[in-house]
């Protein structure tokens, strides 16, 4: 199995194709741009004998530099990957190392285009379109740095407020409401009542009703019943741990995101991601291409490269964006219906293709 270091120094003979990828290849990259690499090795027929098969890519830790298994390649390209297929259709200024074997998959790159194709595209510019605004809601709601405590999670009904004499009878408040320390008091089952518990108060005595990160439970004697009792909990753990994943996921995409890309919107000049929909004009752009054309687009040019810088930069409402969006849409499906193009890609022969190829690289390198 390679690794990284020795794929990224040209010095392991399964590396058969290296690009610059992204926005550099594209055409619409900014000062601020990340530099992304995709490649793709060959792994030997027998390494997949094995228990533990060999993976299918090789990355940093940000995926700003991917090296895919020759067979993951054959495997998203016969699945009409648009990733995948621009490899394909690189600008020759973007390689930087191609293969004998690269060349073969090259030479026969029109086997994978289909109609499957360009609904591809239009179902990755469509889920762009949603990514657009769903990330806007991280800019306008962000996230306090302290995770989600269980605590925030709990209501209580204290033993007073059970039946109270001028109030509304079991009414859950906020634990922080009421201000308790749950590590004084300890929590006992509750009969066929799901995330309710019995809620004993114990003072500095108390070993605490979460330790070490869960619940846990008590056997409450029977004689310290009715003088330790103090009311009833309720502790909503799930959503709990959707808050955790929420907050983790938010910080998350706040340590890596780049900052320059989302001063419009958190300074509320934009409502959307201009950035996402920059690539859902460009994919819908592309997979109009490979109906008319017979080809995607890699490399964009002249009004059609405009038009993606000028989205970048927050030329257009979203709404504009959308209706522009839903033209070319339409008109692929105006095309679409006349094209020539098979509707699926035909696996078989790519499986021949993958064959051929590790069949070529291994005499080449190992015969």
């Amino acid at each position: 199995m390679p690794d990284l270091d020795t794929l990224q120094a040209h010095a392991d003979p399964s590396l058969l194709f290296e690009c610059i990828s992204g926005s550099r290849a594209y055409g619409t990259s900014t000062p601020e741009s990340d530099t992304d690499i995709r490649g793709v090795y060959a792994v030997r027929p027998a390494a997949y004998l094995g228990l533990t098969p060999p993976a299918d890519q090789v990355a940093d830790t940000r995926n700003d530099i991917v090296y895919y298994s020759l067979r993951r390649v054959i495997e998203l390209l016969a699945s009409a990957n648009p990733n995948m297929l621009e490899l394909l259709y690189m600008p020759d200024d973007c390689v930087r190392w191609r293969s004998p074997e690269m060349d073969m998959l090259i030479a026969r790159r029109e086997q994978f285009l289909s109609r499957q194709c360009v609904q591809s595209h239009l179902g990755y510019a469509i889920g762009q379109i949603k990514k657009a605004r769903g990330q806007n809601k991280w800019i306008n709601q962000p996230r306090p740095e302290r995770p989600p405590a269980k605590e925030d999670y709990c209501h209580v009904i204290p033993r007073e407020r059970l039946i109270p004499i001028e109030q509304p009878p079991c009414r859950p408040v906020p634990l922080a409401t009421l201000g308790w320390d749950l590590g004084e008091f300890h929590a006992a089952s509750l009969e066929h009542a799901r995330d309710g518990y019995r809620l004993y108060r114990y003072g500095k005595q108390a070993r605490g009703v979460f330790r070490d990160h869960m619940l846990v439970l008590e056997s409450i004697p029977v004689e310290e019943e009715t003088s330790h009792f103090a009311g009833l909990l309720f502790y909503n753990e799930q959503a709990w741990k959707q808050a955790l994943i929420d907050h983790q996921n938010y910080w998350a995409w706040r340590r890596e995101r780049n900052e320059a890309r989302w001063r419009q919107q958190e300074t509320g000049e934009l409502d959307y991601d201009a950035k996402n929909l920059m690539h859902t004009m460009r994919l819908l752009l592309s997979g109009e291409s490979i109906l008319r054309h017979g080809a995607p687009i890699v490399r964009f040019e002249g009004e059609q490269r405009e038009l993606l810088l000028a989205i970048r930069q927050g030329r257009y409402s979203y709404e504009e964006l959308m209706s522009m969006a839903q033209t070319i849409t339409d008109r692929c499906a105006q095309q679409e219906a006349q094209s020539a193009l098979p509707p699926t890609i035909d696996a078989s022969a790519a499986n021949r293709l993958l064959q051929d190829m590790t069949q070529h690289w291994e005499a080449r390198c190992h015969g």
